[in-house]
């Protein structure tokens, strides 16, 4: 056991010295370089800081008032209905997640898969539909007469409404 302890340790020794040593000549190298992007960025920075400034502060004010019910005391009373929840969610979640992947196997290897056997309707091309209005629109050789009204309207005053209508009752009930 302590053998190998003894070559994990002089594996990473072996690997972390030579990385080490190139992320310090990068590091010297490279510093003059990013010294001076920093300073011709300063100014950028600075006034970007300074136009940003309200948004900034408004956006740490609403995170404040966003958080501040995590930071009450009455979270430390419902922390164990909060857990129990949470566990029972996930629970669930993976039930579901189990339960779908066992009936689409099953549904997929016994060739029972309802959703790719049904058929759309057909749809009506543009001309089908213009030749259905042609003979909706074409004139009939027997045309029907008009139509006489069935009801006689007899002249005179009326009663419009529900009062001028009769209830008829019937005797005979089957109650």
């Amino acid at each position: 056991m302590d053998t190998a302890r003894v070559n994990v340790s002089i594996l990473v020794q072996l690997v972390s010295w030579p990385t080490t040593k190139l992320i310090h000549a990068l590091r010297f190298l490279l510093s003059p370089l990013l010294h001076a992007i920093v300073f011709v960025l300063s100014p950028i920075w600075i006034l970007a800081r300074f136009l940003l400034l309200p948004f900034l502060h408004l956006a740490k004010r609403l995170f404040h008032v966003i958080t501040l019910p995590l930071q009450l005391k009455w979270l430390e009373r419902i922390e164990t209905i909060y857990i129990y929840l949470g566990t029972a969610g996930l629970i669930g979640c993976m039930t579901g997640a189990i339960l779908y992947l066992i009936f689409s196997f099953l549904s997929s290897s016994l060739s029972i898969d309802t959703a790719s056997q049904a058929n759309p309707p057909k749809r009506r091309t543009t001309a089908d539909f213009r030749a259905a209005r042609r003979h909706k629109q074409e004139p009939t050789l027997d045309p029907a007469p008009p139509t006489q009204p069935v009801l006689d309207k007899a002249p005179g005053p009326r009663r419009r409404g529900l009062l001028s209508q009769t209830i008829v009752d019937e005797d005979d009930s089957d109650f």
